[in-house]
């Protein structure tokens, strides 16, 4: 029994030796075609480093004063071009965007964008049915719509969807 728990013990200890430390980068011209981990993902750092994102500001732009960001994509969701901060909370009884954004109505230049009719169909209750006001889910406009900043991305995206223009046009 003494001698099992001693040879568990030396067992243990040499794998916390094994992955207690940094292990020494290996020698790409040692084995040909290797890649060194800075190479292998998205970001140059090393797979055990997390970088900071940068940091977010509210844009500080008022609502009218931005013009409409382009869609990366057909259907998606529109960005928000002005800060959002004087906004918040969004909940079922209190969501100030629909001070200005109400249903219904085509776009007009220099009037806010008014909410698709599909945002007063409740998908989960009554999906195809339209209803008279905001559907519940809806309320939270922050799920789909993100709002506009002004940061550097954290990995570059060349991302277009086919018939858009690529970003950035």
């Amino acid at each position: 029994m003494v001698c099992r728990r001693a040879v568990q013990a030396i067992l243990a200890a040499l794998l916390a030796a094994a992955c207690g430390g940094p292990s020494p980068a290996p020698d790409p011209a040692a084995e040909p075609g290797a890649l060194h981990e800075t190479q292998l993902g998205l970001s140059a750092a090393r797979l055990d480093e997390a970088p900071a994102p940068p940091l977010w500001n509210d844009s500080a732009a008022m609502p009218g004063e931005q013009p409409l960001h382009p869609r990366p994509y057909a259907g998606a969701p529109p960005v928000v071009p002005h800060g959002i901060g004087d906004f918040l909370p969004l909940t079922n009884s209190e969501n100030n965007c629909l001070l200005c954004h109400q249903p219904g109505g085509e776009k007009v230049e220099g009037e806010p964008t008014p909410l698709p009719a599909s945002h007063l169909e409740d998908l989960r209750r009554a999906p195809g049915v339209q209803g008279e006001e905001v559907a519940g889910a809806r309320h939270n406009c922050l799920a789909c719509h993100v709002a506009a900043a002004d940061v550097a991305p954290l990995v570059e995206n060349a991302f277009t969807s086919p018939g858009s223009a690529p970003p950035g046009s």
